[in-house]
């Protein structure tokens, strides 16, 4: 299984627990119906009724300079403001963790400064 397969079940299993939790809500109803009219993989998703929670996800970006980086996807509920904070963090001293750190300079860079 990919990534992004395991973070669409991720995402719609944290979808229908919304739906359950808020069942009256026009949003989160319009946007279940909307997917599931316009993706043939999330009604299949939304049809498993998989609503197992996992403490963490693996996942790879694939950044135009740096390249893939791979890290963990770790997610902290806020229940009582109904948010979530998602952390990314890379395993130390992995190609990934090097990337990001590389990023993390030439994210304060401008490279598009002429001569």
């Amino acid at each position: 299984m990919s990534d992004a397969d395991e973070f669409a079940r991720y995402a719609a299993r944290n979808l229908r627990a919304t739906a359950a939790r808020y069942p009256d809500d026009p949003e989160v109803t319009e946007l279940v119906h909307d997917l599931l009219a316009g993706s043939e993989h999330f009604a299949r998703l939304w049809a498993s009724h998989d609503v197992t929670a996992e403490p963490s996800l693996c996942k790879t970006f694939r950044h135009p300079v740096v390249g893939p980086l791979t890290v963990n996807c770790d997610v902290l509920d806020l229940t009582d403001r109904d948010q979530q904070v998602v952390i990314y963090t890379a395993v130390p001293g992995s190609p990934s963790e090097e990337a990001l750190r590389l990023l993390s300079v030439i994210g304060t860079q401008r490279m598009d400064v002429g001569s």
